[in-house]
């Protein structure tokens, strides 16, 4: 069984994380992916970071090393661009990391989950990553969302529940093979 890599909660992200790069699919995200159970998928990898938004993931991947070129990945950052007021701003760090990872994964396939999130946030936080998620659906590679049946979080309407990380990880699964 593998499990997830979570890199260090840090005030410095952009100088402290890294990542190498050992298997032919990545999946590298947020807090979230930390939940993932472990997992049997020999060719893969997950990397979380605790409070990383895309332009962390611009950072991250732009200075990455390999061992092995990925050839499927997907970018699991939006959910902590809830917070931002104007979507814009969101937007151009999205595509500012989909250029690093082109650049420095010419010939990987990259793909970026629609966000999934709670109906129980604030309403100014659904209407930020409503707007990300259209742009994801309609510029993107992207992945659809899980059953809102499956979904769930925990008290603070943004950590998903065992149970929903499960069926996202299955769900992601099914999207690399």
């Amino acid at each position: 069984m593998r499990r997830v890599t979570r890199h260090v909660s840090t005030m410095r992200k952009m100088k402290e994380w890294g990542l190498n790069v050992r298997r032919k699919n990545l999946i590298i995200g947020d807090s979230n992916l930390c939940r993932f159970p472990a997992f049997r998928e020999q060719h893969l990898q997950i990397d979380c970071y605790p409070g990383a938004n895309f332009r962390h993931a611009g950072a991250i991947i732009s200075k990455a090393t390999c061992t092995t070129q990925p050839e499927k990945i997907i970018l699991a950052f939006g959910l902590n661009h809830r917070s931002q007021r104007l979507p814009p701003t969101s937007v151009k760090q999205l595509q500012a990391a989909l250029r690093a990872t082109k650049l420095r994964f010419p010939d990987a396939r990259v793909m970026v989950p629609i966000i999934n999130f709670s109906p129980s946030l604030p309403q100014q936080e659904r209407f930020a990553l409503q707007a990300l998620n259209r742009y994801i659906f309609e510029n993107c590679e992207s992945i659809e969302t899980i059953q809102r049946d499956k979904f769930s979080t925990g008290p603070d309407n943004v950590h998903w529940s065992k149970e929903t990380a499960r069926a996202i990880l299955s769900h992601w699964c099914e999207a690399l093979n």
